[in-house]
This record gives C-alpha cells, sequence and structure tokens, in this order.
C-alpha cells in the first residue's frame, strides 16, 4: 500500500519517461508522510483504444488511481491526491496546456480486512 495505477491514451502529446514518473510518484506519496516509501508499488497501463469527449483524435488522457488501506480521512486522501496531481502536472505539461485532454487522480479504498501483502525486501 498504496498502489498506484498510471492509465493513459497511446495519443498522449506529452512523452515523459513513464518510470521516472512513477518514481515520481513514490516520493511525492512518501513526503506526504501517510506511508513509506517502500510500500509504494506503481505501474503504467497505455491504452491504444480510447475515446474522450466528443472523440476527435487528439483528445486524451492520463488517470490515476491510487488504492490505500481504508481508514484514511477525506484530509489525508486529499493530500495524496494533491501530491500525485503535483507530478502529474509536471509530468504532462503539453496536456494540461492544451485543454485537448483530461488529467485525474483518485484516491480509493483497499478493504483492510481482506487485504494481504508480502513485503519485499529492503528498500
Amino acid at each position: 500500500m498504496p498502489h498506484v495505477v498510471l492509465e493513459h491514451s497511446a495519443n498522449v502529446p506529452d512523452r515523459p519517461d513513464l518510470r521516472r514518473v512513477l518514481l515520481d510518484l513514490h516520493h511525492a506519496l512518501a513526503a506526504t508522510g501517510l506511508c513509506e516509501l517502500r510500500d509504494v508499488k506503481s505501474r503504467a497501463v497505455p491504452h491504444g483504444v480510447t475515446a474522450v469527449a466528443d472523440g476527435a483524435e487528439d483528445r486524451s488522457f492520463v488517470a490515476v488511481s491510487v488504492a490505500v488501506l481504508d481508514g484514511r480521512s477525506d484530509e489525508e486522501k486529499g493530500r495524496l491526491s494533491d501530491a500525485v496531481f503535483a507530478v502529474l502536472t509536471r509530468a504532462f505539461p503539453l496536456l494540461v496546456a492544451g485543454g485537448r485532454g483530461s488529467l485525474s487522480v483518485e484516491v480509493r479504498d483497499l478493504h483492510r480486512a481482506s487485504y494481504r501483502r508480502v513485503r519485499a525486501g529492503a528498500g
């Protein structure tokens, strides 16, 4: 925890190093003090077939979902969301400035009673 999934349309105008973006997200989340760096895991998922708004070919999106164990307050979830959004706006400036895309962040709960994990080694 947290689990970060960055989904994006294949036509996003920016081409950041997605591994770097994911690692920046890890550090931003840890900097909130609400999780430890060693607990963050992430992945980027490109989508080749998408439709945004009116479906124009140049409309694109980046959507990030952050799953955290339940029990966080709305204020804490807001802090996590703000931290992620700050990284994304820096990583995707053309998407943000162009007005032809969508950038979103969602923080959602993992069900604590049913969540299981094995933590990897040092880090």
